[in-house]
């Protein structure tokens, strides 16, 4: 799979087991997302890039991030809530990305192969797929939008009526601006009550999808409870994923939606069949929106997926497009456990081509030094490392390779040592090469899992 651009033409040509996709000549579907980003997704499930049923496609997944994104600051810019507030909602927009491009995908990949059990071409799935694929990112993501735009305003707004409770104490159901405003909702029209009144956590305008009721708060005495016994709780109450407050939870969807799994054993990213039964005989609650179970398979902004996390603060971040096949990828894991173990972010970086748009994201410091177009293999804070091991057999020359070879991408190295070569013999070998002008700011030794360092700045430690 790779993009091939065209000449003079926004669009891009995607390559799929030699067969042509023209996004410019792409029919279009109404989607809320760039058809480029869906043709990009289709293939990769289609050439199995990934486990649809544990992991989730970064470019659906970034694509409904952004929708969510853009809902959140349409939705809040009129109240301005603290920004812890906006951080939690735009976190649960992630997880609601999460869930939701995890059922699309598994839908989509349930009909890859025909009734004989044959992988169908990618034209004939693509075809079959494109009801899953149009519905999900298109008129669907935009009722999604639509509402998630209403939640958060209303999440913004909440955190203003309690700021002003004091003053204005209550809160005015206003009617509907919809032509057809729901029978259920049409009751609570006018209704005044106290802010913190439980009727607000029982009904509650945006509690349907689409629903163009609102509050207001006032200082106007309260009207009591309107006829509440009318509505059928099994009929008209809240939608799923609506009932809860988003002003209080500060959550965009709740986390009873369709999407969201039943239980923690059930959830797909819960991880091993032994974190899974221990979650079933533990009793814990399900709490979607605050699990960190969901932040290891949804990637950030860059790529970067959390691989750990550390009390002080020290995490791992693994970039999804990090060859996990490669000799040295466990090492260089190991290795960047041994950074964020000291309190630091820590990220394993790809390599991708010096004229691609994710260089630009994630090596873009590197412009204008001499390892402008290399990949190092990790990053601690904004530092680029790079990590070198060997070829058996051993033998005490390959030390010098090593050396010589990281420091073609980063003064910052570490090298395998397991062997045990002695640190004396490694202090000439770099003491050899500062003669000949090399620039070596630091030098690790790694062995037998532990990671030691040997030489900073001038200095041999």
């Amino acid at each position: 799979l790779f993009f091939r651009p065209r000449p003079g033409r926004r669009g891009r040509r995607l390559v799929i087991n030699n067969l042509y996709y023209n996004s410019d000549d792409a029919p279009s579907f109404g989607l809320e997302i760039d058809n480029d980003l869906l043709a990009s997704a289709l293939a990769s499930i289609y050439n199995r890039d990934y486990n649809p049923r544990k992991e989730i496609d970064p470019d659906l997944f970034r694509g409904v991030v952004d929708r969510l994104d853009e809902a959140i600051t349409e939705g809040i810019a009129d109240d301005g809530p603290d920004t812890a507030f906006v951080d939690a909602l735009r976190h649960s927009a992630e997880v609601f990305a999460a869930f939701k491009v995890h059922k699309a995908q598994n839908d989509m990949a349930a009909r890859l192969l025909d009734s004989n059990g044959r992988l169908k071409s990618f034209e004939q799935w693509s075809n079959d797929v494109q009801s899953i694929a149009s519905h999900q990112f298109g008129p669907w993501l935009r009722t999604e939008y639509d509402t998630a735009v209403i939640r958060a305003h209303q999440a913004a707004e909440w955190q203003r009526f309690e700021r002003d409770k004091d003053v204005l104490p209550n809160l005015r159901w206003v009617p509907s601006t919809s032509p057809n405003p729901g029978a259920d909702h049409r009751i609570y029209w006018g209704t005044i009550l106290p802010v913190d009144h439980p009727f607000w956590s029982r009904h509650r305008p945006g509690d349907r999808w689409n629903c163009q009721c609102s509050l207001e708060s006032t200082d106007e005495p309260a009207t009591g409870i309107k006829r509440e016994d009318a509505v059928d709780p099994r009929k008209d109450g809240p939608h799923k994923g609506l009932g809860d407050n988003p002003g209080k939870s500060g959550s965009l969807f709740g986390q009873d939606h369709p999407y969201y799994p039943d239980s923690c054993s059930s959830c797909p990213f819960a991880g091993s069949l032994k974190n899974r039964l221990g979650m079933r005989f533990s009793g814990k609650k399900k709490d979607c929106n605050n699990c960190q179970n969901v932040d290891y398979h949804t990637p950030d902004a860059d790529g970067f997926v959390l691989k750990n996390k550390y009390t002080n603060g020290g995490q791992v971040l693994i970039h999804q497009g990090a060859d996990r096949s490669k000799k040295d990828h466990k090492a260089i894991v190991n290795i960047a456990r041994h950074f964020a173990k000291s309190g630091e972010i820590v990220k394993v970086t790809p390599a991708v081509h010096f004229k691609s748009e994710e260089y630009q994201k994630i090596y873009g410091s590197l412009a204008g030094t001499k390892y402008e177009r290399k990949c190092p293999d990790f990053q601690v804070g904004d530092k680029f490392y790079e990590y070198e091991g060997f070829e058996k057999p051993w033998n005490r020359r390959k030390v010098k390779s090593m050396i010589s070879h990281g420091l073609k991408q980063s003064a910052l190295i570490v090298i395998d040592n397991s062997k045990g070569c002695s640190d004396r013999f490694i202090h000439n070998m770099i003491r050899a090469r500062l003669k000949a002008h090399a620039k070596i700011d630091e030098v690790y030794v790694y062995e037998k899992g532990k990671v030691r360092l040997l030489f900073s700045h001038g200095a041999y430690k």
